[in-house]
């Protein structure tokens, strides 16, 4: 099977062609662009360049990609096996284009939690840039008295490197109730604290949705659900699963 493979930071996915008369190998082979040529050798489309020249990946992407399957047969088309490629800037995804059976459809990430998956928590948790993440949810836990100052200076002194958010705070005899509106704090840092506050570890309850103030960061996005102390991540779905 011959394939599409992108090895650019900006540019990855594998898409098949299957096999390709040589006619059509050399109509491909005189194709090229800024980012995307058959590689003579492996017979793939590759990227061309390490730094590709001044067209955005998101306008040469797709034109060359539609330039290279216009290439190909009728019969090679409705033939090829097809796969994705995804496009992304420095901070994350931008769209998805998936070819079917030699047509080209481009998709953009949404967020559908009713879809979501239990991902591995400290693969999420190494994913998460503390300096620009955005926590929100609510939690509560038994805490001794000064915990909920504590929690306070904790956020107020957190090196974040967008707008703090808001805490809320509230006691309920030994029990503390958190709710958190777009607070700029490092997950992993915020477990712990809490932690090491929440006593017995057991009561510490909840969940938090952690995103990142970057644009375009989804494919980074997680829910944390707290259940008796034990910590687990989901990720939504971003593609539609047609």
């Amino acid at each position: 099977m011959t394939t599409i493979t992108t090895v650019e930071l900006d540019c990855t996915g594998e898409i098949g062609l299957g096999p390709l008369s040589p006619e059509t190998v050399e109509r491909l082979e005189r194709l090229g662009g800024e980012w995307l040529e058959l590689g003579p050798e492996q017979q793939a489309l590759v990227v061309c360049h390490v730094q590709p020249g001044g067209t955005p990946t998101l306008s040469a992407v797709p034109a060359e990609l539609i330039a290279f399957v216009d290439a190909l047969a009728p019969a090679e088309r409705d033939a090829m096996p097809g796969g994705t490629l995804v496009i992304r800037d420095r901070t994350g995804i931008v769209v998805r284009l998936v070819v079917t059976h030699g047509q080209i459809h481009v998709q953009w990430p949404r967020e559908d939690w009713s879809q979501a998956e239990t991902v591995d928590l400290e693969a999420a948790l190494a994913e998460t840039a503390s300096a620009s993440a955005r926590v929100s949810g609510h939690l509560s836990l038994r805490a001794p008295k000064g915990s909920g100052d504590r929690l306070v200076e904790f956020v107020g002194r957190f090196e974040g490197l967008y707008p703090e958010g808001d805490l809320e705070v509230e006691r309920e005899e030994d029990v503390l109730h958190l709710v958190l509106h777009d607070v700029n704090v490092g997950p992993r840092q915020l477990l712990k604290t809490l932690g090491e506050l929440a006593d017995p570890p057991e009561s510490l309850a909840g969940e938090l949705e952690v995103g990142s103030f970057v644009d375009h960061a989804l494919d980074r996005d997680f829910r944390l659900t707290l259940d008796k102390g034990v910590a687990r991540a989901t990720r939504p779905s971003l593609w539609p699963t047609d």
